[in-house]
């Protein structure tokens, strides 16, 4: 009777582990053969493509190291694609059966080896569009090379790849999502003088370094990041107000006008009495640095050190002007509208002291033509003031969507809510874009540009793949 029992056990465990195991391979192959949702698909995409290229950042040394990661990235995908003599990188796409006769679609980033940062979200949304598994319309997928700010790539790239009813997508990259029926205009300023050198009367030097800030281009989302420039030049303006006496001499940082300065470093010489005040005084300025920054930029380093005494050091008069016009000249956010919302911005991209010549580049950029223009004014009275030369060395007008660039909008609005269930909203951006000089290539195609997010590159990926898949949109 106990064996009937035991055996009678035995085959319902059997029978029981039979089922379980019945049920999970039952479920494992219903799963295996389900396809992808649209959404998994681009999560997955957006994850190992933003790995893939932050992995290879360190040997983008230049412009056509960059070119040649795209293109052959674009070979091991499949995806037909060429370098133009500006290192504009091309990647072509066919159309699926039943879309040929679309109009074609052309999707444009930027990128800058010297600040890859900048442009990672929009390289890895564009670079998710174009491995698309969807249906879709023929596309081009742009990069515009960029380097250290010049728009001589969108310059030269040809007009062919506008033809009169191309759908043109440009990519930028924003502190919030949006849609940008305007792109600021931009200027370039350089302020300069001649400068002379003397014996120093004072005993004992610093070197004073801001360092470790990651390279930013100049745009309304790094507009709020610290200059080093500006900060050491504040510095010197507070130490002229406290009564620090002091020579300067020298004062280098920055590489562009296009780029936020990712360090700066100055050397002063002061009276070893007043040495104690000083330190104290440094010590006070690099703690509410840390303070308000470090949390952001774990990598910055605010430091300063007692170096060998300088032979030279920059006179009394020019050291006056060089103080005044760093105190006084705009740098970072500098007009919000009512919303809050960034409409104009300044930089200080560098400065050097050298070779009996002091140089100061600048940058501007606004979507206001007022602003744009208030700013200039402002930084050439700036340098009258201080005794300096300001020249104009550039000007590009800004951007704005025309009414065909309306109805694409309007089109690509709808089909990222199909894709996220989420309005975009209208933001312009205060900084310039390439979108001005494209869309005089060709007046009779339509334009928009887009700013993409850390958080909403894949939205924004999954939504340009639902549009190019969207039958009859003009």
């Amino acid at each position: 009777m106990r064996n009937k029992k035991k055996l009678i056990i035995i085959i319902a465990v059997v029978l029981i582990v039979a089922v379980c195991i019945a049920a999970a391979v039952y479920f494992i192959v219903i799963k295996a053969d389900k396809e992808p949702t649209l959404r998994e698909t681009v999560d997955n995409r957006v994850a190992a493509y933003e790995t893939d290229l932050r992995d290879s950042l360190a040997s983008m040394t230049d412009q056509k190291a960059v070119a040649k990661y795209l293109t052959s990235w674009a070979e091991h995908k499949g995806i037909e694609a060429k370098t133009d003599k500006s290192n504009n990188v091309i990647f072509s796409i066919k159309a699926t059966e039943g879309l040929e006769n679309e109009s074609p679609v052309v999707i444009l980033c930027s990128y800058d080896y010297s600040c890859m940062e900048s442009y990672i979200n929009s390289i890895v949304t564009a670079l998710t569009v174009a491995k698309n598994d969807n249906p879709h319309g023929a596309y081009n997928i742009i990069f515009i090379s960029q380097e250290m700010g010049s728009v001589s790539g969108a310059e030269n790239l040809s007009a062919q790849y506008f033809p009169e009813n191309a759908r043109v997508f440009y990519l930028g990259n924003s502190s919030s999502s949006r849609i940008a029926d305007m792109t600021g205009g931009y200027e370039q300023y350089t302020l300069s003088r001649d400068i002379s050198t003397a014996s120093p009367s004072y005993n004992k030097a610093y070197r004073i370094t801001i360092s470790g800030l990651p390279a930013q281009s100049f745009s309304g989302k790094s507009a709020s990041a610290p200059n080093p420039i500006k900060t050491l030049g504040n510095l010197l303006a507070n130490f002229k107000s406290t009564s620090i006496l002091f020579e300067l001499a020298s004062f280098t940082g920055g590489s562009s006008a296009n780029l936020v300065p990712s360090e700066a470093s100055m050397t002063i010489v002061v009276n070893e009495d007043s040495s104690a005040k000083l330190e104290k005084k440094l010590d006070n300025s690099i703690e509410k640095f840390y303070d308000k920054y470090q949390d952001k930029f774990s990598g910055v380093q605010y430091t300063y050190e007692v170096v060998e005494m300088p032979s030279q050091i920059i006179s009394q008069d020019d050291t006056e002007s060089i103080v005044s016009l760093l105190y006084t000249s705009l740098s970072g956010v500098h007009y919000k509208d009512d919303a809050g919302d960034i409409v104009s911005i300044a930089n200080i991209g560098s400065i050097s002291a050298e070779s009996g010549r002091f140089v100061m580049k600048a940058s501007a950029a606004s979507y206001d033509t007022e602003l744009l223009s208030e700013i200039t004014e402002t930084y050439q009275t700036t340098g009258f003031l201080s005794g300096m030369d300001c020249s104009v060395d550039s000007e590009y007008t800004g951007f704005t969507v025309n009414e065909s660039g309306k109805l694409i909008e309007d089109a690509f609005r709808k089909a990222y809510s199909d894709y996220q269930n989420v309005k975009l909203e209208n933001v312009n951006m205060p900084e310039f874009t390439p979108c001005g000089i494209i869309s005089a290539k060709n007046d009779g195609m339509s334009m928009i540009a887009i700013g993409v997010t850390e958080r909403t590159k894949d939205n924004f990926a999954g939504g340009l793949i639902t549009y190019l898949g969207v039958k009859g949109e003009e």
